[in-house]
């Protein structure tokens, strides 16, 4: 709540062994990502340790390049993925492949009704 309140972007939690750092999105509601997290302890190599810690440092800071990483894990999160993948061109896609593969023409409110039931995790839909 304290960010919330002071209106900062970024937030950086650690205990000395796990570090996080979670973006915040302004608005109603506000929206907290995890963008980042290195366990030092873990089994994890050191090199991708250091890679990912890097993104704290004052000088990535300064050249964003902690904002690169979380859009880029923002637009494939799994549910930005569940959104293209229910898309209706993709959707219409399917329904053109699966007519190639199997002489099958499938409706297009068939394929999101399969995607929406059967293959995407409920809590990616959300």
């Amino acid at each position: 709540m304290y960010a919330v309140n002071e209106g900062v972007e970024w937030m950086i939690l650690s205990n000395g062994q796990v570090w996080q750092a979670y973006h915040m999105t302004a608005g109603l509601p506000v929206v907290v990502d995890l963008a980042l997290e290195v366990d030092l302890l873990s089994d994890t190599g050191l090199a991708a340790k250091t890679d990912a810690l890097f993104y704290l440092t004052k000088e990535a800071f300064k050249r964003r390049l902690i904002d690169d990483l979380w859009r880029a894990r923002a637009a494939t999160s799994p549910k930005s993925l569940a959104q293209v993948l229910l898309s209706d061109v993709v959707a219409d896609a399917i329904r053109k492949e699966l007519r190639r593969q199997t002489n099958y023409n499938a409706d297009v409110s068939e394929i999101h009704r399969i995607l929406r039931g059967e293959v995407l995790r409920p809590e990616t839909l959300v």
